[in-house]
């Protein structure tokens, strides 16, 4: 029996794939701070990832095959687990994010353009860029093999930010959708249950050892596309309105769950291991939505200021 120790593993990503390993009859183990609740066939190890010591301490007894690194967001989270679990895993999964990407334009990125600080997001994708470099280094002085999978937008049930529901809510209650400028800003989802499935495909199989792949749906779509087929998708017109950011002095980010910029990539490498998704991007909606109506979870929105103003 497989073991692997997923990171996090309680919320949207790290829960779906753990859930995914379960089904596989794996053995599978979430670290986590316990803030929220665990799948039951899963073993609990509680503990804060940036505290070495108690890492130190719950990882003492710990062998497995695989590390699914689901939480990491800077490079000392990741030395801390790799140090600390030297010489007891044989691969290490990294989930780390297309937005370490530095110049997204008319093409889809690819996994060998340039990476780094990306100013669009901050201190995210220069840490995200670093856990990058300190695992390939960490791989030739722990001796472990790495894979790395590069995420565009996510989106699905349980996701935790405020993304496809930002514009469900709105549809809903008939409200408008304020999108920056011209909402042309060109990006690229992948459903929750795809990128589990990747991820699932990549254990101890050696196509992927020492190998970066960018993960995501197969389709592309500008901003305002995007919202038109939200309301399509649930049988209701989108009203959507533009906001001007520089005539009036503001960023997208002030209101709007998404940066204004391109983010969209070739998945080609990945497809060359056999993968192929499962969810378009319609399908994916409509099941997302489905679930979040019959759950109640599609709530009128707390409107902030830019869209009480306008």
């Amino acid at each position: 029996m497989k073991k692997i120790l997923v990171m996090g593993g309680n919320q949207f990503v790290g829960k779906e794939v753990a859930k995914k390993l379960l089904e596989k009859n794996y053995k599978v183990y979430v670290l986590n701070r316990g803030i929220r609740k665990n799948l039951d066939n899963a073993i609990f190890l509680k503990a804060d990832r940036k505290n070495i010591s108690e890492m130190k301490n719950i990882l003492k007894n710990i062998e497995i095959d695989v590390i699914i690194d689901i939480s990491a967001y800077t490079e000392e989270q990741v030395e801390i687990l790799q140090r600390v679990m030297k010489n007891k895993f044989k691969q290490y999964i990294l989930i780390s994010s297309a937005s370490i990407y530095t110049d997204i334009t008319e093409s889809p990125a690819k996994e060998d353009d340039p990476t780094g600080e990306n100013p669009a997001w901050s201190d995210y994708a220069k840490n995200k860029y670093l856990a990058e470099i300190r695992t390939i280094e960490n791989s030739r002085l722990y001796n472990f093999k790495y894979t790395i999978f590069r995420p565009f937008y996510i989106y699905g049930i349980g996701n935790n930010l405020d993304r496809e529901n930002y514009f469900f809510s709105r549809i809903k209650y008939n409200l408008p959708i304020y999108i920056p400028n011209k909402g042309n800003n060109i990006v690229q989802f992948g459903y929750i249950e795809d990128l589990a499935s990747a991820i699932e495909l990549a254990v101890e199989n050696s196509d992927f050892y020492g190998q970066v792949f960018n993960i995501s749906g197969d389709e592309y779509v500008a901003i305002t596309e995007f919202a038109e087929i939200c309301g399509k998708i649930m049988n209701k017109k989108s009203i959507i309105k533009h906001i001007d950011t520089e005539e009036k002095n503001i960023k997208a980010r002030d209101w709007f769950p998404f940066r204004e910029v391109n983010l969209f990539g070739d998945i080609s490498k990945l497809e060359n291991t056999g993968f192929r998704n499962k969810y378009s991007l319609i399908k994916g909606l409509e099941k997302t939505y489905k679930y979040n109506e019959e759950h109640d979870l599609i709530i009128e929105p707390n409107l902030n200021e830019i869209e009480k103003e306008n």
